[in-house]
């Protein structure tokens, strides 16, 4: 069994050991989720995945996804999360 932060800690997850941000799984489950979701929140994940598989927000459904094709998706969904958090933070120092 191995820790793993349910918010990564290089997105903002607390590292000191929060309970509320940790959950055990097994080592190998950990190690596929970062094969395959990299450090994405629960969010930008479940989006991916609806992308992929029922392919919400594309013309067309896409057959085949490349590495590089399911890479670029997960940078591009963490650059839109990244985006409305300034967008957020902006908005409250008014």
């Amino acid at each position: 069994m191995t820790k793993h932060h349910i918010l990564p800690r290089s997105r903002g997850g607390n590292g000191n050991g929060e309970k509320c941000n940790i959950i055990r799984i097994p080592q190998r489950l950990h190690e596929s989720w970062h094969v395959l979701f990299g450090n994405m929140t629960i969010e930008e994940t479940m989006e991916f995945i609806e992308i992929v598989f029922q392919g919400r927000g594309l013309r067309k459904i896409k057959k085949s996804w490349t590495g590089n094709d399911l890479y670029e998706l997960q940078l591009n969904l963490q650059k839109e999360t990244l985006s409305k958090e300034k967008e957020e933070k902006r908005k409250k120092k008014k």
